[in-house]
Order: C-alpha cells, then structure tokens, then sequence
C-alpha cells in the first residue's frame, strides 16, 4: 500500500451531516446562533441611535423581540400608577399598546419582579396566571424578561408564539440579551437626560447669576471662553464684546504685570483661589473686584471658572472708616502735642511729624501770612518727604501777585479750608500739576489757622494719592486746624505774659543797672518785648509859643529792634497830638487810616497804637510813650496797663535827669570848652585838666593830675622853656608848638598861656589854653599844595613851573648856562578817553608822570599842565647852542622811547607815543610865556610832522600862527557879518538825468576875495567855528531844499550836506535837524547828511543811535570818502546808510592806475552786497564815466557835468536842463 493510500481520508461535512443527523443538527443550530447573535449586535447598534426617540426605541425594541425569538406577537410594558401599562407592541400581542393590567392581575408579574426570566410552551406552568383572553382558546406560548434600570425592575417584554410554536431555550437567552440591552439603553437614556437637564439648569443658573462669573483659557492669553450677564453689566461691556477680549484686557495698564504673576501663583496651588483684582470697565472707571476661581475643562479646554464681587464701595467704606479712625487719632495725637509743647516752634514741628507719621500724609508744613510789602506766606515748620519743593516756594497772599493765586492764599483770604482731590484735575490752580505731580504729590489739603478776626496762617497737608475726603473727616481736620491755632494763641499769650513779667523785672533792675539815654534805650526795647509791639518810643514835648506841646523830640526810638536815631517831629496829624490833651489814647485797629500823615505810623506800616503821658512829680506834662503794632490790638486794658507802669519810671528819670543837667550846668563851664584848658603850678605839674584837654591829648583828668606838664606834652623842651620865660617875664605868651598825644602822634596847637597871680599878688599858677589847630595847618598844607601840585600826578602844575621857570630864567643869566623846555603832549589820547573812559586815562597820566621822572635829573621840573599836556624843564645845560640842542635832543629822544613802551591800564593793554616841541633858553631875553609858546609850537609841528617824534622850535613857526589867527579871527567876522555862501554841484545818474545837489561852503573874503576851503575848514574844525558854520550850511540848504518843493521839476532833487565829526558828535546835533526841518518845511526824505569815514570809527554805538534817530524820520546818510578811512565793515554793515560815495582820489587816476581800478570795482560790489547806492565824485572826462559804468557805478558828480556854481546859476541851468531832472 502507498503512503498516500495508507493515511485517512476526510470525508466533506455535507457526508458527514448525511452519515449523522445529531451532527447536523448541532450544526445547524451553531448557525442559526451565529446569525442571531449577530442579529443582537446589529438590533443593539441601532437602538443605540442617539436620534431614535424614546417611543422609537421601545417600538423597535418589541419588534426586535419578535426577530430575535421567531415569535408572532410581542409587547413591552412598564410600571405605572401600581400596574403595567403596555407601551409598545408588535405582530399579534394579546394586548396592544396602551393596555394597563394591575401588577397583581399579570400572569407572571410576581416572576418577574423577582428579576426572574420566564418561558411557557402553553400548558399552565407554575408562576403562570391563566392565559388572557376566552377559555376556550388554547394556550400560546410565551417568553417573558424583566426590564432593569440599575438593580430595579421597571418593567418586562414578553413575546408570544401560536399555539403548538414552542419557544427555544435559546429564544429566552437572546430575549434575556434583547431585555438587558434595552435596559441599559432605557438607563443610558435617563442619565443623558439627567445630564442635559444639569447642564441646562447650570447654564441658566451661570447666566441668570447676580454675580459676575466668567471662565478663561488657562494659558498665556487667557482668553475669555464664557461670561454671564452680571459680568458685562458689572464691565459696562455687552456679552459678546466681552468674549472678544483676553482678561488682562480688563485690568489697569498699571496693574496688569502685577495681577498675572498673582493669578499664575494662585492656578499653581491646588484647590479654588481667592484674589484681590483691579479691573477697570469700559469707561475707564476702576473698580475694586474680590475674585474666587478654580480649574475646570471648558468644551476640552484646561480653563479657570471665577466669581467675581464688586468690592469697590466696601473698599471705599472701610479706606473711610480707617481714615476716620486715622484722623481721630491725628486730632488726639495733635491735642496731646498741644498739651505738651512749651513754645509755638516746638508745637508746629510736632504738628508737622504727627500728621506725617500718623496722618498718612507724605508732607506737611506750616505758614504764616506776614504782613510786610509783599504780604509774603513765611514756612516756619515742614516735616516730611518735600523732595526739593519748599526750598525754593515763594507764596504771597496777595491777591494782586502772581504768588497769591494758590490754596494757602486763597485759604488766608477766605478763612476757609481747601480742598483739592487730585492736583491734575484743578483747573483753578493749573500751576500746581506743574510743580507738584513729579514730585509724587496728588491731594492736597490747606486748613486755616485763624484767631478771632482773621486768618493768620495754614496748615498744608501733602497726600502721595488722590484724596477722598468726607464731609466728617473735614470736619475733623478743621478741628485740628482750629485746635492747632488754638494752640498757637495760647502759647503767644503765655510767652507775652513771660516776657511782660521779664520786662517789669527788667524795668526795677534797671533803676540801678543804667541811667539817661542807656536807660531810656533798655526802657524802650524793654517795653517793645513785654508789649509784642514792633516800634516803641519814649519821647519828651517841645511847647510852643503859647505853651501847649507842638514837637517831639525822641528820647528812644525802636523799629523792628532797630534803634533809630533821635529826631524832632511834629505832632499835628499824629496819634500823639491827643497825649497833649489826654492821660491815655489807643486805637486797635485801622491806624494808618485814621492818620495818614504820621511819618511813623506809614513807615512801620503800623495797625494799632497805645501812648501815655508822662508827667513829673509835679504834675506837669513832660512827654509821652508810645508803642505801635501790625496787627490789631486785642488786649488794649493790658496794654495800657502795662504802659503807666513804664511811663512811672520814665518820668521819674527824666524829671531826675534834668534836676543833674542843671548841677552840671552850672558846675562844668570850663569842661564845655572845646579848647584844653590846663592850670599847673609853678613846678609846671598839673593841678587842674578839664575835658577839653581829655579829648585833645587822650589822658583823662586822674591819669593827668601831678604829672610834669612839659614831660607829659613837650616835644621840644627849649621851645618850652622859652614859652615859659616869656610868660614869666610879660605875664602871657601866644604862640604855636608841636605837642604829644598819648598815643605819640603829633599834635599842632596854638598856646594863650596866662600868668595867674594867688591871694598875696605872686605868681601862683599858669593857665593854659590850647586851641587844636591840626585842621587849620593840614588845609593850609593843601592849599599850598593845590596851588602848586597837580591833584592827579602829584607833578608841579603850571603856577610853580612858570615860578621855577622864572628862577632858572634868572640862574642861566647869571651862570652863564643854558636850558630847555620840552613841551610833550599824548597821541590819540582823546581816543582812549572815548574808548575805554576816563578811568583809563587817568591811570595813563599817572603812569606816564613816573616815566618822565626817571628821564630826567633831580634837579630838572617836571610839570602837568593839564589834560595830556607835560612839560619837563632841564637846568644846567651847555650855554654853546648846538651843544644845548644835542643835550636837549638826546632827553626828549630818551622820552620818546620810554613813553612808547606798553602800559597796563587795569587789564587793558594799552601803547601811546607822544609829540614833543623843544625850546632853549638863556640866549635872549625871553619870557616864561614866550618859552611856553614857543614849545608849543614846536610840539605842533611835531604832531602835524607824523607824531612820536620831536621838533626843536623855528621863528617861522611864529609867522604860520600869527597868519592862523588872523585867519580865525576874519572867520569870526565873517560869519557875524554873513560873508559865507554856497555853490551847489549837481549829481547825475548815468542816463543824464539829475538826482540832486551837494552844497558845499564858500568863502568870499572882502579883502583876499575866495578863501579856499581847505584852508579855512581845518581852522574851523581846530576852533570849534565849525560848529556855528555847519548850522549856517545846513540851514541854509534846507531853506533851498524848501523852496523846491514848489516847483515840479526840482521837488525830487535831494540835498547832500557835509557835516564834520565835531558838528555830528554835538549833543544837540539831531534836535539841530529836526527843527531845521520843521521851520523851513524841507522835507526830510530829501536831505543827505555825507559823513565821513572818521565819524565812523569813533563811538560806533552812539554814532548808529544818532543815525537812526535821523533815519527815523527820512534823513538819508552818504558815506563820504569811501576806501580812504579806517572803517571796519562789520561796523559799516550796521550803519543806517543809504550811499556810499567814491572818493576823487580814485577816481583821478583811474585810467593810468591799476589799483584804483580795483579798488572802485570793490567799492562798487561791496555796496551792492550792502544794498547801497553808488555815486562817484571828481568825474572830468567821459572815459572815466564809462569806465564807471563798466564797473556798475550808475552816478556821477564833476566837473563834467558841471561846477559847483551858486543859487542862481543853479536854478537858470536846472530850467535849461529841466527835462533831464526827472
């Protein structure tokens, strides 16, 4: 047998089923309940639908049953009202749906109650009721599960077949499944029910909660995922704009940093937080929010659920009740500081700490309202963090000053408190955000600290946050205020009452302590500090005529504890007049306005006055006192009281004092002469010194009697002993003498000493009487010295120079000797004068003195004249005049050098040079006068010859004088007798057209015929003439310039007019024009004033003032001579000028000259960048005029258009050309 034939075979399963019928039953059954358990799986799937409604679910239920047990009928019922009612049914049930059997009336109800699963195949089982329906219907059969929800039976399914159909243990079990599942899913049903209904009450509960409530994501944003209506009305938001924010979002900016760290610790910590928020609504309000949250899932999100309780005004109640209680104890502290305090400093500073430490408040300071000029707010107390302000605050309660806009003013003036709860929000008092904001200073508080009428301080109460003060808690802190200055009176009262008892200590210690004017003094400020009176006075009346009293004269007068010295016043319009006619005057208040006239009252600024007279023993009126106040008197009894007690011991010591003036009166005639009068014996030792002698030697009248009069006083002894054998001789002597103070200077007297004879007719005595003549000898001393010194230099002035001139005139005759005079003047010291002031120029004059004396011998003079003006004298020269010139020559050469080296004038580094004219004598018979002039001459020549050199003096230099003088004085004539006259040139602009005149001054001599200019203007300027030509000129073209205007074709020609540097710099030169002007009717548009460069340079300032105050009225300014001067042009460019003029100078070569060229196309572009006109002078060719023109100079003025031609020349060929004049 094979392998494959000896292995077993298998037979298929349908052969096997064929060869077993056991076998195919079981597998038929396997089959049937593969199917059917998945008919189970797929009947729970769809009952499980979460769409099918409670009824669909039973419905499907039963006709699952009928599927799943091949029954014909089936129904489900469930427990209701002590029965079942069936509620579902399918196929042929014998009850369909809606019939309702009592428990105890259903066949197999006592079964199934017991959770038992029941199967009947139609006979009557037990645990069965009989079937339903007729008798004699037979009995179906049946299969019955209970129904559970949790443990308990609410009902069953039961499932009938037909009759002689029995059911299948099987068909139990899959009901059985059916009946569980139904169950479950019955249960499932009322938990999701249950569910819904939690979270549909939850999400009404959430919603309709008074309290906010919201949940947020927990992560970084913290997004807001729910909130409740109470949350967005408690935010002034709407639901939806709140879920669009994150939290934070509903916090302070401020507040936000600090809040999430707080929220990040809190959701760390297990359990529900409770938090302290800030959050702030939509309208910016804060608000203050006590916040409990805790972890939850929100939709799967990791979120936080939180409640929220408005806290604000529980908040604002308990910061007010702290407040309330903080005040109370503020106001008990402050009291007990009240108590406690021994002076009013002591009491504001503890005030001022109090309310720091224990009122809350960040500074504090106290303020009195002064009474002075100002009406100044004084800080006497601060405690507290000021941080920088009170240093520098300066407040007045004036309301006039810009300091008496502020709460403390307002406060002093109104005696009320102020208030202000944030100082950036108070408009009235918009400086103080300013001020106080960065400083950490919000709120601030000014209570008033007043007295019974009026307002004399603050209390001002700094607070690092917005102040929210209640009606009671002001009310507390008026009560401090009032309290405080309560404080304050009483502790015034009682220092006023220690220094009343001190002062009347003081009064009965002064009886002995000091008399007469130290007395009345101590009497006085006594008085002042027991009364609390700014001025007190004590003074004595002067009757008139008719006896009443009429003046004052103070005894003692004290302002301010300052002594014043004593004057007389008048007593009309004062408050003491009625102390003529009256024991006691007083006014409290309102003083300067009941007497106006009191120079006393209205210097003291003075509110009340009390006085009282003073009366001797005998009862006659002798003076008064008096005591004056700023404020108004409020315990006028007290003080007049205490006024009749100083008045008692005033009288007293006047009344005392003038009984001792008359002794003394009477007893002392001698020691009132201001002469020394000594008597000493014969022994000359001292027996009697009055205090005449005390003051005059300095040893009084003890240290003086029984010593030797000549060792005591004498200098000299034999001019001593000669004065005294002449008295001795002739019973008197007059003389001077040079006497000995104590301290050993040197005293002049002049001595009438007397013989004095005793009882028996001898000498007994000598009186002298020695007069101090010290003054009289130092003026004498001054007087020679004034007369012959120069007070600057201390050099010899002119009056001993001409006498020691004389003298050496004299001495070189006899000795047959020569000298020389050199007459040295300064450069350019006037400049420095003008420059750096006359200060400046004394100390050169002083410096310059010392110079030239170490030039010269001690023998030699060396004299100040006046002004820059020396004059050495040399003596002794060689009598051989080319000799004399060389010795003469070789000092002044040594003067040139040496005055030539710099000077220090105080800071200023300064070089002068000086000019020197030589004269020698002792060749003729020359006088002093003629050497001076002579000199002078020479120094002339020397300062025209270039300056800082010398010249020796020529005779010819005397022709050139004596011809300027007489040209000086036919100047004088002439302008007395009307000899001057103006030409006038034309000025021509380029097209040919005339734009104006220069009037220039000419001169026509009786004799000599036309004096040129150039001689007669340098001797106009040199003597001042120039001043009185200048007006005549100026006047005269105005006149000319006035007519014009009458005519059409001149109306618009200017009037150029030169004018000197002297004439300009007169202090009258502007008012000069103005009235020229205005009484000729010349318009001032059309007047040219041509200055010169020179005028320039000096006093650029005073020269642009005197330009301007011109311009201000039309006068327009030429600058003459342009480019030959010293001008600086950062000086020309501030000049008001309107022209600048080219100089002849210029123009003359400026065809053949290359640097003339140069020069006038500078001068021409210069004046273009200036903004100034252009015009040439000394134009004589037309090629010079192009040239001119090629440069951009546009007018002319010369000789080829015309001369300078007189009035009527003028005007005929002004109308020939009159169409080219405009």
């Amino acid at each position: 047998m094979s392998a494959t034939s000896a292995r077993p075979q298998l037979q298929p399963v349908a052969a096997q089923e064929a060869a077993d019928p056991a076998l195919k039953v079981l597998a038929e059954d396997a089959a049937h309940e593969a199917r059917m358990h998945a008919v189970l799986v797929s009947i729970q799937q769809e009952l499980s639908a979460p769409s099918l409604t409670d009824q669909e679910l039973l419905q499907r239920a039963v006709s699952a049953a009928l599927h799943a047990t091949s029954g014909v009928g089936a129904s489900l019922e469930l427990l209701e009202n002590g029965g079942l009612r069936c509620v579902a049914a399918a196929g042929q049930p014998p009850r369909g749906a809606g019939h309702w059997v009592a428990t105890d009336a259903h066949p197999a109800w006592r079964v199934l109650a017991a959770g038992q699963a029941l199967r009947s195949n139609g006979s009557q089982e037990a645990g069965w009721p009989p079937a339903p329906g007729p008798p004699e219907m037979p009995a179906r059969p049946q299969l019955a599960v209970p129904l559970r929800r949790d443990a308990a039976i609410v009902g069953a399914i039961t499932v009938w077949s037909d009759a002689g159909q029995a059911f299948a243990e099987r068909d139990l079990a899959h009901l059985e499944i059916l009946g569980e599942s139904v169950g479950a899913l019955l249960k499932l049903r009322d938990v999701a029910a249950q569910l819904q209904l939690s979270q549909s009450q939850y999400e009404g509960l959430f919603q309709t909660h008074p309290q906010p409530m919201w949940v947020f994501a927990a992560d970084e944003r913290l997004a807001l995922l729910a909130v409740n209506e109470a949350m967005a009305q408690a935010h002034g938001y709407t639901r939806s704009e709140l879920l669009a924010l994150c939290l934070p979002d509903l916090w302070p900016p401020d507040a936000r940093d600090a809040q999430i760290e707080a929220l990040r610790a809190a959701s760390a910590q297990p359990g529900a937080s409770v938090l302290r928020m800030k959050h702030q609504r939509k309208d910016g309000r804060p608000i203050d929010v006590e916040v409990a949250s805790r972890a939850v899932a929100f939709n799967g999100v990791e979120a936080r659920q939180s409640m929220g309780t408005d806290i604000t005004q529980r908040l604002a109640t308990e910061r007010e009740i702290a407040r309330m209680a903080r005040a109370r104890h503020l106001l008990s502290a402050c009291n007990e500081a009240i108590v406690r305090a021994s002076s009013e400093s002591e009491l504001l500073e503890a005030i001022c700490r109090i309310t720091v430490d224990l009122g809350g408040y960040r500074m504090t300071w106290v303020g009195l309202a002064r009474d002075d000029v100002q009406k100044s707010i004084q800080c006497v107390a601060s405690a507290g963090a000021s941080e920088g302000y009170l240093e520098n605050l300066s407040l007045s309660w004036d309301e006039a000053s810009a300091k008496g806009n502020g709460p403390a003013a307002q406060t002093i003036r109104s005696g009320q408190a102020v208030i202000v709860r944030d100082v950036q929000e108070a408009t009235a008092y918009a400086g103080l955000a300013y001020r106080l904001h960065p400083r950490g200073f919000h709120g601030m508080v000014c209570l008033p600290l007043k007295d019974a009428t009026h307002t004399f301080g603050v209390l001002y109460l700094y607070a690092s946050e917005v102040l929210q003060i209640s009606a009671h808690e002001s009310e507390l802190l008026g009560e401090l205020a009032k309290d405080l200055a309560f404080g304050m009176l009483s502790l015034r009262a009682r220092q006023e009452q220690q220094r009343m008892q001190a002062a009347v200590l003081k009064v009965a210690a002064s009886v002995s302590e000091s008399t007469g004017t130290a007395f009345f003094v101590q009497l006085v400020r006594n008085m002042a500090e027991a009364l609390g009176a700014e001025t007190a006075c004590l003074g004595r009346f002067i009757p008139s005529a008719q006896g009443t009293p009429e003046r004052l004269v103070t005894l003692a007068l004290v302002i301010n504890g300052e002594l014043v010295p004593n004057a007389e016043y008048m007593l009309a319009g004062t408050p003491s007049e009625r102390l003529a006619t009256q024991a006691q005057f007083c006014v409290t208040q309102g003083l300067l306005a009941q007497f106006p006239q009191s120079v006393v009252v209205g210097k003291t600024a003075a509110e009340a006055y009390a006085g009282q007279q003073l009366c001797d023993s005998a009862g006659t009126l002798i003076g008064m006192l008096f005591v004056l106040f700023r404020q108004p008197l409020t315990n006028a009894a007290f003080v007049q009281s205490t006024l009749q007690i100083f008045a008692s011991r005033a009288s007293a010591e006047i009344e005392r004092l003038a009984s001792d003036a008359h002794i003394r009166r009477q007893a002392s005639l001698l020691d009132q002469a201001r002469d020394a009068i000594i008597v000493r014996n014969l022994m000359h030792r001292v027996t009697y010194w009055n205090q005449g002698a005390e003051r005059l030697y300095g040893w009084t009248q003890e240290q003086a009697m029984g010593q030797p009069v000549d060792v005591l006083l004498h200098l000299d002894r034999s001019n001593f002993e000669r004065a005294t054998q002449a008295v001795l001789a002739h019973g008197e002597w007059t003389g001077e003498m040079v006497q000995r103070h104590r301290d050993g200077h040197v005293i002049d007297t002049e001595g009438r000493w007397t013989l004095v004879n005793g009882e028996e007719g001898s000498a007994s005595s000598i009186l002298s009487i020695n007069t101090d003549i010290r003054e009289r000898k130092a003026t004498e001393r001054e007087i020679a010295r004034l007369a012959f010194y120069d007070a600057l230099t201390g050099l010899p002035n002119r009056m001993l120079l001409m006498d020691r001139a004389r003298h050496a005139l004299a001495n070189t005759a006899r000795a047959d000797e020569g000298g020389a005079l050199l007459f040295i003047d300064l450069d350019n010291f006037k400049t420095l004068n003008d420059t750096l002031g006359h200060d400046k120029g004394d100390l050169l004059l002083q410096q310059v003195a010392r110079r030239l004396e170490t030039c010269v011998r001690g023998s030699d003079t060396v004299a100040r004249l006046g002004g820059d003006e020396f004059v050495v004298m040399l003596e002794a020269l060689s009598k051989e005049p080319d000799a004399l010139a060389l010795e003469a020559r070789a000092v002044a050469e040594k003067i040139l050098l040496t005055l030539a080296q710099p000077y220090q004038l105080d800071g200023y580094h300064y070089r002068t040079t000086p000019s020197i004219g030589i004269a020698p004598f002792g060749q003729g018979e020359s006088t002093v006068g003629d050497l001076l002039k002579q000199a002078d001459l020479a120094m002339y020549q020397a300062k025209t010859g270039g300056r800082n050199t010398l010249r020796f003096y020529d005779p010819l230099m005397q022709a050139v004088v004596s011809a300027r003088a007489e040209l000086e004085s036919d100047m004088r004539a002439a302008l007395a007798q009307g000899e001057f006259l103006l030409h006038y040139q034309p000025q021509v602009r380029h097209d040919g057209r005339w734009i104006g005149v220069e009037a220039l001054a000419r001169w026509k001599h009786p004799v000599r015929g036309m004096v040129p200019p150039s001689e007669f203007i340098p001797v106009a300027e040199e003597t001042g003439l120039i001043l009185t030509l200048g007006r005549w000129v100026l006047h005269t073209a105005c006149e000319v310039l006035a007519r014009w205007q009458t005519e059409a074709p001149l109306r618009h020609l200017t009037m150029a007019v030169n004018v000197s540097s002297r004439q300009f710099r007169s202090a009258s030169f502007v008012e000069d024009v103005q009235r020229m002007l205005a009484v000729t009717g010349a318009p001032a548009r059309r007047l040219k004033l041509e200055l010169t460069e020179s005028v320039l340079v000096e006093d650029v300032e005073a020269t642009i003032a005197t330009m301007d105050a011109l311009r201000a009225i039309g006068v327009g300014f030429s600058l003459d001579d342009f480019g030959t001067g010293y001008s600086s042009l950062s000086y020309l460019k501030r000049m008001p000028l309107h022209q600048v003029k080219i100089d002849q100078s210029f123009v003359r070569d400026l065809l053949s000259d290359p640097n003339d060229a140069a020069i006038v196309d500078t001068i021409v572009a210069l004046s273009a960048t200036l903004g100034l006109e252009v015009i040439a002078e000394g134009v004589e060719t037309l090629e010079q005029r192009e040239m001119l023109l090629q440069a951009g100079c546009m007018a002319f003025q010369g000789y080829l258009y015309a001369r300078p031609m007189g009035l009527e020349a003028l005007s005929t060929l002004l109308h020939q050309t009159g169409k080219r004049t405009h």
